[in-house]
């Protein structure tokens, strides 16, 4: 019996056709929800399925280029408590950042925020903002206690 699956499973991945057995398809894989029969219909809907996700895929890189650009080289203010002696009790975090970030009216969630070293002092600091699919900024942080 050929079938879609419909999602990774068994070290196939979503929208490869199989040949399976009759059983393994009516008993585990068609119940279950991984995969339905390959009919005509069944194919033109994964395929367009996977058109109109590549398409959604094209839009978020395009969003993450532009966020990009829009935040190279922005100053993002982080307020920290430190010891008499200048050392932050703890060291600044990629949620502080964000959450920095947003108030300013970035939203950096799908990013990875990428630091030289712990921040632990107070003091101005570049790090890197990695979105994925090889797009990549720098924002300037203002430790400030």
């Amino acid at each position: 019996m050929e079938i879609i699956y419909l999602k990774n499973s068994n070290g196939y991945k979503r929208g490869e056709v199989k040949e399976v057995a009759d059983g393994y398809a009516v008993n585990y894989l068609l119940p279950q929800g991984l995969a339905v029969l390959a009919t005509l219909e069944n194919l033109a809907k994964i395929k367009q399925q996977a058109e109109k996700g590549e398409k959604a895929k094209a839009g978020a890189v395009e969003n993450f280029r532009q966020l990009a650009e829009k935040v190279r080289g922005r100053k993002i203010e982080i307020k920290a408590k430190a010891n008499s002696e200048g050392k932050l009790y703890a060291a600044v975090s990629e949620k502080e950042v964000k959450a920095a970030a947003r108030s300013l009216g970035f939203n950096l969630v799908a990013a990875k925020i990428i630091f030289p070293h712990h921040l632990k002092e107070a003091g101005d600091y570049e790090v890197g903002v990695d979105f994925g699919h090889g797009i990549q900024s720098k924002v300037i942080i203002l430790v400030r206690v």
